[in-house]
């Protein structure tokens, strides 16, 4: 089929979802996405609307957006995605607690040249740029909450879409405890994947659908 969208997940474990990385292993259909969220939204999308999409995964678990500039070209702009999700941040705001030297501003700015160099590639790409988020009362959350309101500002400015996650994992979290969503206060359960897939896909198909 014609004009199939391809739509590229980039970020950190919490999108890779323990994915087969290796090329050899490309052939084997079943571990390619990962068992993340963006498991639920290629199932969900594929079901609904075949051979419309294809989805590729190259989330890597541990990554800030420091690791993802090293990887981008390969792993970004060589695959020339029209749509490109992305959700980054919780390490970044993790280096920020704990190295003086990596600020809120490195993140942004880095953040800011993934996008110019996949828009450089194709200026057509769409951006759809995910909200980090945690459960911990602590700097860990205060940082994560400073780079979501600078991200915020940086899909305002490239016309990306923003889809905000913190409020929801609160408002989850408060009604039926935090390690039912979160089992570390910072990696999704299955439920948790469960919500970040229904906001992504609210807001994925009222824009593209």
């Amino acid at each position: 089929m014609d004009n199939i969208i391809k739509v590229l997940f980039q970020g950190d474990s919490i999108t890779d979802g323990m994915r087969l990385k290796d090329e050899a292993s490309r052939w084997d259909k079943n571990h390619q996405i990962g068992h993340s969220w963006a498991y639920i939204v290629s199932a969900k999308l594929g079901l609904d609307h075949p051979r419309k999409f294809e989805f590729i995964n190259r989330a890597v678990s541990s990554n800030t957006v420091v690791d993802l500039s090293e990887r981008w070209e390969k792993d970004a702009v060589g695959i020339a995605p029209d749509i490109l999700a992305i959700l980054i941040g919780i390490n970044d705001a993790s280096k920020i607690c704990k190295d003086a030297s990596y600020t809120a501003k490195d993140y942004i700015m880095g953040y800011e040249k993934l996008l110019q160099k996949s828009l450089k590639a194709n200026p057509e790409t769409k951006f759809i740029l995910l909200e980090p988020f945690t459960t911990r009362d602590n700097y860990l959350r205060q940082a994560s909450d400073t780079l979501a309101i600078l991200l915020n500002e940086l899909c305002v400015k490239y016309g990306a879409m923003f889809v905000p996650l913190q409020d929801y994992f609160d408002e989850v979290c408060d009604k039926y405890g935090k390690s039912y969503w979160l089992w570390d206060d910072v990696h999704p359960t299955e439920a948790g994947h469960g919500l970040i897939a229904y906001e992504f896909l609210k807001r994925f198909e009222s824009e593209y659908l």
